[in-house]
């Protein structure tokens, strides 16, 4: 080979040694600056967005793939509330239970296959599917409860929960449509001191010196009843019931009980003397947000007055502000015939305790030998119903107005018990220690499962 020839392969090899370089730096260059990078959880998407956002759009994919409940045959609906109030404070570290109250505001009867889940948040439950404990009718409510841990990083956290049928469909409020119910918190760094949210009766301020009680933002439910002297809930066929709310085709309407009434709305707050002497019409009260009406209780002993102001309600509730003045003391005339008299004063005993109306004592263990009776629950015609049964004394029946000693010693006796009892009737009794026979009357003014309020007379045997 000549030396031409040799030169032109050396020449040639150098120049395909420095393409092949080039090519083979290009190649790392490109692997190592422009691969995309893989976040965990994705399956080679580029990805470009932010943690927070990641974290949001995760949240919204999720609970958009959930399947809608089936709303053919019936509906499925609920309206719920929580024991917390709206971005209350924890310590970070707390332990926090959550009491989720939920009313079945659909068609369809709720079974054990049906749950609450949790469909999005930043804060982690003990669980994140509650299932119900046994069948919810359209109308009934059931209480869930789940746990969560206030987290050590300080700032606002928020938990949406919907309801799951026995499908698998996912359904929420009412109000707004499908709307999830919200767990919202505050998590603050320990040492800070932890507000008290729950409504408690408060102390009248000055400027009500006649109030007895007052509370603001009450939520009562549809078809559900309250007692205004004590502050609380309470079955609707309890005596101390003093109002129900309700929604009809007639609207939107607050009711009284028997011994309640309403005076018309008005825009400024009344004091006692303004509800004294306004004029009352025992009618469902039409609401109107912001305004003002008094109620009067009337019982056997006294008459309360007080307001309530609306402040907003819809097809699930109402919640409102109240305040109940002071009673006045009842007016008793003083009998001088008399060998014992409660009137006036209020006695109560509880369920199957006794009372000893010649010795104006209870006797809880209904033991010995005593004139007085016994308050009981019994079946009566496959109901479980109160009533009174009378121990060494005899009962007359009811009478609608105040008898007199003379009635009583004329009355029909028989130790048949009282039942039903009737609130605020008058019962004339008779009792014989020895020789002597003694009269007087029983008034029952409130009772219920748990006990019975009452007031009594007992004359002198002699005029």
């Amino acid at each position: 080979m000549n030396k031409k020839a040799i030169t032109f392969i050396f020449v040639f090899v150098l120049l395909a040694s420095t393409q092949f370089a080039c090519s083979f730096s290009d190649l790392l260059g490109n692997s190592s600056e422009e691969q995309p990078q893989v976040l965990p959880g994705n399956t080679g998407e580029s990805q470009s967005l932010p943690e927070s956002d990641t974290e949001e759009n995760s949240s919204t994919e999720e609970q958009s793939s959930l399947p809608p409940a089936d709303q053919t045959s019936c509906t499925k609906a609920f309206f719920g509330t929580i024991n917390l109030s709206d971005g209350q404070e924890f310590q970070s570290g707390d332990s926090i239970q959550v009491i989720f109250t939920l009313v079945n505001t659909g068609t369809c009867t709720w079974n054990p296959g049906y749950s609450l889940i949790e469909i999005g948040g930043d804060i982690a439950p003990s669980s994140g599917k509650l299932a119900l404990p046994g069948e919810v009718a359209a109308g009934e409510s059931v209480d869930l409860s789940v746990e969560f841990t206030a987290p050590s990083q300080a700032g606002p956290y928020l938990s949406a929960w919907k309801m799951e049928d026995q499908e698998g469909g996912v359904f929420g409020q009412n109000d707004p449509a499908n709307a999830p119910i919200k767990i919202t918190i505050r998590s603050i760094p320990s040492g800070n001191p932890q507000p008290n949210p729950t409504p408690t009766p408060q102390t009248p301020p000055a400027a009500n010196p006649d109030a007895s009680l007052e509370m603001d933002g009450v939520t009562l439910l549809d078809d559900h009843c309250y007692d205004l002297n004590s502050g609380v809930e309470v079955d609707c066929n309890d005596s101390k019931a003093d109002i129900v709310y309700n929604h009809s085709g007639l609207g939107f309407n607050m009711h009284a009980n028997t011994n309640s009434d309403f005076s018309p709305n008005q825009d400024d707050e009344p004091d006692k003397n303004d509800c004294e002497n306004a004029s009352y019409a025992p009618m469902p009260h039409a609401l109107l947000d912001g305004k003002f009406f008094c109620f009067r209780i009337e019982t056997v002993t006294s008459t309360t007055y007080g307001w309530i102001r609306i402040e907003r309600f819809d097809e699930d509730g109402v919640t409102f502000d109240f305040l109940t003045f002071k009673a006045d003391g009842p007016s008793v005339t003083v009998n001088t015939n008399l060998f014992v008299e409660t009137q006036g004063e209020q006695i109560t005993i509880l369920k199957d305790e006794c009372y000893d109306v010649q010795n104006g004592e209870i006797n809880s263990s209904c033991s010995g030998i005593f004139a007085g009776f016994l308050y009981e629950e019994v079946t009566k015609k496959s109901l479980q119903v109160m009533q009174i049964n009378p121990n060494e004394a005899y009962f007359a029946v009811a009478m609608s107005s105040e008898p007199s000693k003379s009635d009583c010693q004329n009355a029909s006796y028989s130790t048949t018990p009282i039942w039903p009892i009737q609130e605020t009737s008058y019962y004339c009794y008779q009792f014989v220690p020895g020789t002597t026979a003694y009269y007087g009357w029983l008034r029952p003014t409130s009772f219920n499962s748990s006990g019975m309020t009452f007031d009594y007379l007992t004359w002198k045997s002699l005029p």
